[in-house]
């Protein structure tokens, strides 16, 4: 399972990763919107881990673009932004199928990933908001 992680904290990026690569995903971290646009364009992925704020840039235009060019990416956002809080953000972008609080347990993001993506047998029936 390819796995793009979208996050502009370093550490936190770099945890996301450790912990699914460990979990058997291969896993990409960058820390700019930019990046991970270039990336969605060259690359086919199975989900994105997005923080929904990114420095000055939003992750919305993240998921908008998976969304075009990986059409069955399921793209999961990482939030501490109290915006959307109503789940707004599953109307914004198609392929957004949950919304997670930080601060986030590792293990339950993992387990949404897993869930979200089915290990194969996603189904865009699942939206759901967490935390």
């Amino acid at each position: 399972m390819r796995t793009l992680i979208v996050e502009d904290d370093a550490l936190l990026g770099g945890i996301w990763h450790e912990v699914l690569v460990d979990a058997g995903h291969e896993a990409i971290v960058v820390d700019e919107a930019e990046c991970a646009r270039k990336l969605l364009l060259t690359h086919a992925f199975d989900a994105v881990v997005l923080d929904l704020m990114l420095g000055e840039d939003s992750g919305l235009s993240v998921a908008a673009l998976a969304n075009y060019a990986n059409p069955d990416c399921c793209v999961v956002v990482v939030t501490g932004s109290a915006l959307f809080a109503r789940g707004e953000l599953f109307g914004m972008a198609p392929n957004i199928t949950s919304v997670l609080r930080k601060p986030v347990s590792i293990f339950e993001l993992l387990a949404v990933i897993e869930y979200e993506t089915g290990r194969g047998h996603r189904t865009g029936s699942r939206q759901r908001s967490y935390g």
